[in-house]
């Protein structure tokens, strides 16, 4: 038996109740896959033009929930590779799950957050030095 563990310690063996998370692995994969080409052709679809402009368009907050779904999957093909090789925490414990959740919901809020405050102060500043260049032309006419 201590040869056994020792051979173990040694050499990385695949337990016996992984085939299903093989299965469940590559089967994600193929939807992450698929998903990811969806997104690609809805992109192109709206005509929102390279990924390396600038521009923003409302169109663009219709790929949002395809993109959390994709990371969603993503986050569950990793979960489910990993888990092969070893039985993973509770999302309540400190472990992959857990990082992976509260990786989306602080990026969600910061990005909110942080778009929110952007788009304010450019609003902001945008709309007062259009109102003083526009009460400028009209008091000078």
């Amino acid at each position: 038996m201590e040869k056994q563990t020792k051979h173990e310690q040694e050499y990385l063996h695949l337990p016996k109740r992984s085939f299903k998370y093989i299965l469940s692995t590559l089967v994600l994969i193929l939807i992450t896959i698929f998903s990811i080409k969806i997104l690609i052709s809805s992109w192109n679809f709206l005509e929102l033009g390279d990924l390396s402009q600038k521009i923003f368009y409302s169109y663009q907050l219709m790929i949002l929930p395809l993109l959390v779904f994709i990371y969603v999957l993503i986050s569950l093909t990793v979960c489910s590779f990993v888990n092969i090789f070893k039985k993973l925490k509770s999302y309540k414990e400190e472990g992959l799950i857990g990082g992976l959740i509260e990786g989306l919901i602080v990026g969600l809020f910061l990005g909110l957050i942080g778009g929110l405050i952007v788009g304010l102060f450019l609003g902001l500043i945008g709309g007062l030095v259009f109102g003083l260049v526009m009460g400028l032309i009209s008091e000078f006419n």
